[in-house]
């Protein structure tokens, strides 16, 4: 009788025991030629022939250390993601691989801090992708040195980053770059913050605290011919640095009531902006100073007039539109 009620007492407790919880959460194996060892950290040694990619997904780490993936030449792209034990990234994780290309590191909230040198020596890198993340600064990129044209830098929806500071690119690379920075904590752009780059495209958009970009933030550099501030809280573009844009987005930019001066866009081709007051300074602009080559000046006044005409266009709806108008008769 005592067997059979310790039995019953032992089979009720099995059946109370919560389920197991899935791979996902428990933290997936780590893939070949990974170790992740007790100590938190991980470590890819190499050579290993014949790897080119290495995915590491739910990952059970703390601490990507230095020299996590020493030797592994041939890798070419190197994604981290979806790891909510990932703490830290040490200097020279990434370090002297010659063949990598692509570096991902998304969806790892818990990612707090990434120390300086951490990516070095890569002269082949053409994508770097640091997305989702608990940084709290704009992480170290000067010591990467890639060679390959149009490298993409893309920092995006990192909320607790707050300022792009000086020279925070340079060394990056030394082509033409393509800076992604959107949906971040961004609150300030300081002076020479692009300074020793070559700037094909610029992405500020949603970076919704974003309220100051210094004069001289573009100070050093060349570029952007595309910059695109959207959905920000920008009241004022810098005087200098403007003269290389052919393209400038603007888009739900409302604290930004005024462009600085007209001439300062020698060479703007398209703008798609918030107020019609921005647009008809570009239209007003004399005949000589005209590009008419390009016919931005008549492209101007279509999308001035469209915006007043639109009344569900996103930026201004119809009724302030003519408001607008009757007050500034001469647009």
């Amino acid at each position: 009788m005592r067997r059979r009620s310790l039995a019953l007492r032992l089979l009720l407790a099995l059946l109370l025991l919560p389920p197991p919880l899935p791979q996902t959460l428990l933290g997936a194996p780590c893939p070949e030629p990974c170790s992740c060892r007790p100590d938190g950290a991980l470590r890819c040694p190499g050579p290993r022939a014949g790897l080119s990619r290495l995915s590491l997904t739910y990952l059970p780490i703390k601490v990507i250390p230095s020299q996590a993936f020493r030797g592994l030449n041939e890798v070419v792209k190197i994604e981290i993601s979806q790891s909510d034990s990932l703490e830290k990234i040490e200097a020279n994780a990434f370090d002297n691989l010659l063949n990598l290309s692509e570096i991902l590191i998304q969806n790892t909230k818990n990612l707090v801090y990434i120390e300086p040198g951490a990516f070095t020596n890569l002269p082949r890198l053409k994508y770097l992708s640091i997305c989702n993340t608990g940084i709290r600064k704009l992480p170290d990129v000067t010591k990467i040195f890639s060679s390959e044209f149009n490298f993409i830098l893309e920092i995006c929806d990192n909320l607790h980053i707050t300022t792009v500071p000086a020279n925070a690119f340079q060394g990056m690379n030394n082509e033409s770059i393509t800076l992604k920075l959107y949906g971040n904590g961004f609150e300030e752009i300081q002076s020479h913050a692009f300074n020793g780059t070559t700037l094909i495209s610029l992405e500020l958009k949603e970076n919704a605290h974003l309220k100051k970009m210094h004069n001289d933030a573009f100070r050093g550099a060349r570029g952007p011919s595309i910059l695109d501030i959207s959905s920000t809280k920008l009241q004022a573009l810098p005087s200098y640095g403007l003269e290389s844009i052919q393209t400038l987005i603007a888009t739900s930019s409302y604290s930004l009531k005024k462009l600085p001066s007209r001439e300062k866009f020698t060479n703007l081709l398209d703008a798609t902006l918030t107020y019609p007051s921005h647009c008809c300074a570009f239209r007003n602009l004399p005949t000589k100073e005209q590009n008419f080559s390009f016919s931005i000046f008549k492209n101007f006044s279509k999308q001035c007039e469209s915006t007043a005409r639109r009344p569900n266009n996103e930026t201004l709806s119809k009724s302030r539109a003519d408001g607008y108008q009757q007050r500034h008769k001469d647009c």
